[in-house]
């Protein structure tokens, strides 16, 4: 079985943008997380983050997620190799994170060290509201059962392979 990290990002203060925080609570409160399966909230340490990715086979992220043309509420799924991420000259300028925590600054980091991951997988949810405030949008809020089901489906997955 695949070495798994789950990693929570972004910041509680600022709306939707605590939604992986948010995920890592939730999901710590569960036991039936395998035991190949970490679940930790990085907040907005990005430089932590990625020196931790050496140990893990798979990474998933949860963090909310900015795509151009995307709604308030729409989830999203990313896989994202160290190749794609080398050869694409505009990733840099996609705003996939929304706090300081920039997903693709972390990857890029670990990418240099030698650290990057056998498989990165993204999930979140397109924000609805950034601004500085506690708590999550309720459109955000009502997805967050498919973004434990996308997890979950992740995990056992990697069960069913082995």
């Amino acid at each position: 079985m695949k070495n798994t990290l789950i990693c929570g990002v972004g910041n509680k203060l600022y709306g939707d943008d605590g939604l992986g925080p948010y995920i890592v609570e939730l999901l710590e409160e569960k036991d039936d997380i395998p035991d190949n399966v970490r679940v930790a909230d990085f907040g907005i340490s990005g430089f932590k983050c990625a020196l931790t990715l050496s140990d893990y086979d798979r990474v998933i992220f949860v963090d909310a997620i900015s795509l151009p043309g995307s709604e308030p509420g729409k989830p999203h799924l990313l896989r994202l190799t160290e190749e794609q991420l080398r050869n694409s000259p505009n990733l840099g300028d996609l705003n996939v994170s929304m706090h300081e925590t920039d997903l693709v600054k972390i990857l890029a980091t670990a990418s240099v060290l030698g650290f990057y991951p056998q498989e990165v997988i993204i999930i979140g949810i397109e924000p609805e509201d950034a601004s500085v405030r506690e708590g999550l949008t309720e459109t955000v809020k009502s997805k967050i059962p498919q973004i434990v089901d996308a997890i979950y489906k992740l995990i056992n997955e990697d069960v069913s392979q082995n």
